[in-house]
């Protein structure tokens, strides 16, 4: 087997572990550590914050050093500090130690062990099968969301918060560190292969720009901004719907535990999301199919205007679900088409500070519009619009000069 799938295999795992714990579990720490500290729910949340903001300062640096360094080691000093932070958690002596200890460390962990970091390196990895290498290693932020949380809620449950954050932190290192050693490589070339495993008479080359313009003209170019308000802006639609379709749901009269079950259904649906597009990456045109990926979101969002049927709900929580988790991949795959993998990390990183922004903003937006309605109609009304100018500004973007084809020799690594 191609060596690069032993790549992909390791980044889906380090997204699963890295998101699962720092994303998805940090709710199951907000009840026993609050309770401990005597903090309210309000400053509970600063952890959660503070990991935002950390990791939006991080990603422009991380990601030119992604592109200059070495892959391997900025995943191992990733793996390293997300075990290390679990650990400094475990010994918190009052609220805000547990705050810094939770911002500081795991936004590096995040952002070297999540999407910036895997897709970097899975991009150097492949070329013609690119879309679904990308596909199936975003494939882990979902599973990581689905698994990580019951297994931490178990140690929680068992041996209380503090043991239970030790434990994470000592089995992070040893799941992850000698796998990252051991299978991963920053290019093929250091095995002496080819991306794709594959010998190709010409290469498969980036965008003209990407190699005729030094990378701070590109972040400069209109197209960058374009991608990163247009992307930032279904990725704030999506944050904001996930946070708030529960209370939406209880405001229509749904039980708690039914209205918890919608994002359940949500997380499932993004793997099957996933897995649909990475069968279909490399067959499309990707920006055509990022389009109607993006346009999708509109008729759920729309829909959820109207009903109170917790059926129709459910509907549109797994529809929304299966579009976002085609969101990510989608504008990585794009991402490594326009720029190549050259800068790619740079790319991204700023990219990632603009999507944070645009987060940031949006949905506290849709909380202020509920505030001042007592209901979701006109937030929602707004998010469906944004997602419309979002399509409509992705598709101005020129594909001038696309990559070349690529010639296949009839000629395998190792032949």
């Amino acid at each position: 087997m191609f060596h690069g799938w032993w790549i992909v295999g390791v980044a889906m795992l380090a997204q699963a572990v890295s998101i699962g714990l720092a994303i998805y579990s940090y709710g199951l720490l907000v009840v026993p550590v609050g309770a401990e500290f005597d903090a309210s729910r309000l400053e509970m949340m600063w952890g959660k914050t503070g990991l935002s903001l950390m990791t939006m300062m991080v990603s422009p640096l991380l990601g030119a050093l992604l592109d200059s360094r070495s892959t391997r080691l900025l995943m191992v000093l990733g793996s390293l500090a997300l075990g290390s932070a679990f650990l400094w958690i475990s010994l918190s002596r009052s609220l805000w130690e547990f705050v810094f200890a939770y911002a500081l460390l795991p936004a590096a962990a995040v952002t070297l062990l999540g999407t910036l970091g895997t897709s970097t390196l899975v991009t150097r990895w492949f070329i013609g099968k690119r879309g679904r290498a990308l596909s199936l290693a975003a494939l882990g932020s979902s599973l990581g969301g689905l698994f990580i949380p019951y297994v931490f809620q178990a140690l929680i449950d068992a041996l209380g918060w503090r043991a239970a954050c030790a434990w994470i932190g000592a089995g992070t290192v040893t799941l992850l560190l000698p796998l990252i050693l051991v299978l991963v490589r920053d290019r093929p070339a250091d095995l002496g292969l080819h991306p794709d495993g594959v010998a190709t008479t010409v290469n498969f080359t980036a965008h003209t720009a990407s190699t005729s313009m030094p990378v701070d003209g590109l972040l400069r170019s209109g197209r960058f901004w374009q991608i990163a308000i247009a992307i930032g802006a279904v990725f704030a639609v999506s944050a904001a719907l996930l946070v708030n379709i529960v209370p939406f749901a209880q405001g229509q009269g749904i039980a708690s535990k039914p209205a918890a079950l919608l994002v359940s259904a949500y997380a499932i649906s993004g793997v099957g999301g996933k897995l649909l597009f990475s069968l279909i990456a490399d067959r499309v045109d990707l920006k055509r199919a990022l389009l109607a990926v993006m346009t999708l979101l509109v008729p759920p969002v729309l829909t959820l205007t109207w009903t109170d049927s917790y059926e129709v709900m459910m509907i549109c929580a797994m529809v929304l679900g299966a579009v976002s988790g085609g969101l990510m991949p989608g504008w990585t795959a794009l991402l490594a088409y326009l720029y190549g993998p050259m800068h790619y990390g740079r790319v991204m990183g700023r990219m990632l500070l603009v999507i944070g922004i645009m987060a940031a903003l949006i949905v506290p937006l849709v909380g202020f519009l509920f505030d001042r309605r007592g209901d979701y109609d006109i937030a929602f009304l707004c998010l469906a619009v944004l997602v419309l100018a979002a399509t409509a500004l992705l598709a101005r973007i020129r594909q001038d000069d696309p990559p070349a084809a690529v010639a296949v020799l009839p000629v395998r690594e190792g032949t």
